[in-house]
């Protein structure tokens, strides 16, 4: 078992110098086989109020979503899709709700981080793929009437990852995650880009997250580690860690990110969004290479 204390790792604004937020919302990651029967031990030390909502989909329920249902003794919440309307949705079934658990991808996560936030409830995570970042980022990303919106809202407290539970996802979203963090490569040099050609504020500690991040999965590409799920998981909660630092998606998206929204948005054929992701970044890193050499 692994764990990731997050607190401990991300330095206030002021030790850093670079004035943004330093958000320290979320306490600690664990990683490991077989942790989420430990949940409960987990939650008592977090010192969780109940009552506790249980956020699922359709898959993630018969995954491992009703066992966590039981183990909390939790009211469950089935995410039908990726909208702000749903999550406005959630939002008012679960007025009173004290402690919401996102058990999913993206879109369970996304939604339930959105309801937890609008109650100020406690979130935390329990991701059943691998496939993007956003298992502790403070993003939210859903549509709209007018297409894909990200907004800013909180961090969970904790993210238990169990490494028996991701590995039995499709193939497909282990290799959405690799895409997502290769495409690394583009965001932080948009954000660089962005700081030298039209000031705007920047993070040396958020980029180093973002950097190890990177280069976790790049060694585990050169070494032929392609399931490695522990590592993979380390470094999509790395890339996470510095949205938290700076309050935003900058870090981690970048103009690759606004390739995949477009295909979103306009494409009939659609892949995961690590994968949109990852071949956005092909282009625009041959435009950083003959446009922005340094």
């Amino acid at each position: 078992m692994k764990t990731i204390n997050v607190k401990s790792i991300i330095p206030s604004r002021e030790e850093c110098g670079c004035g943004l937020p330093h958000e320290k919302t979320l306490r600690e990651v664990v990683i490991g086989s077989g942790v989420v029967d430990d949940l409960l031990g987990f939650l008592d030390i977090l010192n969780v109020r109940k009552p506790i909502a249980v956020f699922y989909d359709k898959i993630t329920f018969k995954v491992v979503g009703e066992k966590i249902i039981k183990l909390v003794n939790g009211l469950g919440f089935d995410v039908a899709e990726p909208t702000f309307r749903e999550a406005e949705k959630k939002t008012i079934l679960t007025k009173g709700i004290q402690t919401i658990i996102a058990v999913g991808g993206g879109t369970v996560i996304d939604v339930a981080k959105y309801a937890a936030y609008k109650h100020m409830a406690s979130f935390i995570t329990i991701p059943t793929a691998l496939s993007h970042d956003g298992i502790v980022s403070p993003i939210v990303s859903l549509f709209s009437e007018s297409g894909r919106k990200s907004i800013v809202t909180k961090a969970p407290i904790f993210s238990l990852i169990d490494l028996d539970v991701v590995s039995t996802a499709p193939r497909i979203l282990f290799s959405s995650g690799f895409g997502d963090l290769l495409a690394k490569v583009v965001s932080i040099k948009d954000w660089q880009l962005g700081r030298d050609e039209a000031g705007e504020e920047y993070c040396r500690t958020a980029e180093k997250y973002t950097m190890k991040a990177l280069e976790i999965i790049l060694d585990c590409l050169k070494a032929g580690q392609t399931k490695d799920y522990e590592k993979l998981a380390e470094a999509l909660i790395y890339s996470g860690i510095s949205m938290i630092i700076v309050g935003s998606s900058r870090p981690a998206s970048g103009s690759e990110h606004l390739f995949s929204h477009y295909l979103d948005m306009y494409s009939p054929y659609r892949a995961p969004h690590g994968i949109q992701c990852a071949l956005g970044t092909l282009p625009i890193s041959l435009y950083h290479e003959m446009h922005n050499p340094n």
